[in-house]
């Protein structure tokens, strides 16, 4: 007779191939953080914050810094200056591969979430593609958020479930639950602001979904989740409050961001908006501007230069609301067409150019397709899951819609969407496995 762990996971056969995948996932993640990558310009800042937090000089790029230190989020130079201040120095490779133990969590994760939805072959598919998914693997040789990131969301939406299964009105035991995930979500708003919107979201879904049985819990029980995320998150409010001399929840940049999400020229391509910003802006700039300066030093010009008595995130965001205006009031096809573009980018294809060779893209797809499938199935059986799961990718799409539309914000999406996936996958098998001929006489005869 099987094990109570066997028998949860699909026999001694399913519990071997979990392993396998995970000490996959794993090696592959450790292998690349050991050797590492070259930077790209976030990772080489995130490494320089962390180091000189570590030598004391504060959470500064240093001089060669091309916008505030303050953009960028925190979590995880926070982390990396941590990991430094234990093992005596800045030890970048220790760092690398303590994130890479933390991302291959992102695997079990993924894998739980699949299991509960639709058993243990749904949960197999879903860590394989999260154990060898190569964007996941390209970041973990590089001091980059996303890996953390996604291990952080798959766990806060895996303790959200969890804490759900407690629903016990307002006993003790039932609701300190939710103090899980709403710390994980505050941790994950440090290593990417915009979860902190989506974090407030999640509480509305918490309240809702029980305000009809048992509307004081529900409030509890949303004010326990969101209370783990301001334990984690206030501290560094106070510091932006006493550094900055403003009210700044995580990081600034927001305006930045706006202003490049919302400009047209650039056809939703955020790469292209500096070139542009350059091109039609004469006046101030040369055309070897856009080969000499980073897009936040071309944006921080025309900042300077449209309201110089504002400081250039301030006024980047006064910019950025008054180009959003415009865009919709003047031409409301035009800019739906443009965000229609965004919001292909960053769902059609994952980042870095790996992801464009012919069968890592097939994989990408199949994610996406399969994924879909799933998500309606989990919402044609109305379950609680669908809207949280459903809730977190409409909100970062809406974000991405507004804002620039990077593909990273859908690989911090990859361990819930390889589980959707594994849904779909399941479900169409048992629906191909019922029409197939002879099927309903085995089964009469069952």
């Amino acid at each position: 007779m099987e094990s109570g762990l066997a028998a949860r996971n699909g026999g001694r056969a399913g519990l071997v191939a979990l392993v396998a995948i995970l000490l996959l996932g794993l090696g592959l993640r450790v292998g690349e953080a050991w050797d590492g990558r070259a930077p790209v310009y976030d990772a080489a800042a995130y490494a320089a914050i962390g180091a000189n937090l570590d030598q004391g000089r504060g959470f500064t790029v240093g001089a060669s810094a091309t916008q505030p230190s303050s953009n960028y989020s925190p979590g995880l130079p926070l982390l990396a200056a941590g990991i430094y201040k234990l093992s005596g120095g800045v030890h970048e490779r220790l760092a690398r591969v303590v994130l890479a133990l933390v991302g291959a969590l992102s695997i079990l994760f993924a894998y739980l979430i699949a299991r509960r939805l639709s058993g243990p072959g749904a949960g197999l598919i879903a860590a394989g593609a999260v154990a060898i998914y190569p964007a996941l693997l390209e970041y973990q040789g590089m001091l980059m958020g996303e890996p953390l990131a996604a291990t952080l969301l798959s766990g806060s939406v895996l303790g959200m479930f969890w804490a759900d299964d407690a629903r016990q009105g307002i006993a003790a035991d039932g609701l300190v639950r939710w103090v899980l995930p709403g710390l994980l979500l505050g941790a994950l708003a440090m290593v990417r602001p915009e979860y902190l919107g989506v974090a407030v979201l999640l509480g509305l879904v918490v309240l809702v979904s029980g305000f009809r049985d048992d509307w004081r819990a529900a409030l509890v029980r949303a004010a326990i989740l969101l209370a783990g995320v301001v334990v984690v998150v206030a501290p560094w409010t106070i510091r932006n409050a006493a550094v900055l001399d403003r009210f700044v929840p995580i990081s600034t940049g927001g305006g930045q961001v706006l202003f490049a999400g919302t400009y047209l020229p650039s056809d939703g391509d955020p790469e292209r908006v500096g070139a542009e910003v350059v091109t039609r802006h004469p006046e101030i700039f040369a055309p070897a501007d856009v080969r000499r300066l980073r897009l936040e030093q071309i944006l921080a010009v025309l900042a300077a230069h449209r309201y110089p008595e504002l400081e250039s995130d301030r006024a980047l965001s006064k910019m950025g609301r008054e180009q959003l205006w415009d865009d919709i009031s003047e031409d409301p096809l035009e800019f739906a067409g443009f965000v229609a573009t965004k919001i292909g980018r960053i769902w059609s294809h994952g980042p870095r150019a790996v992801m464009r060779e012919p069968l890592w893209e097939a994989l990408h797809w199949a994610l996406l397709v399969l994924g879909a499938i799933g998500l309606a199935v989990l919402a044609w059986r109305r379950r609680w899951e669908a809207l949280v799961i459903g809730t977190i990718f409409l909100a970062i799409t809406a974000i991405s819609a507004l804002l620039v539309a990077s593909p990273r914000r859908v690989l911090v999406m990859l361990p819930l969407l390889a589980a959707l996936a594994g849904v779909g996958v399941t479900w169409t098998g048992s629906v191909l496995g019922e029409r197939r001929p002879g099927a309903a006489g085995a089964h009469r005869g069952d």
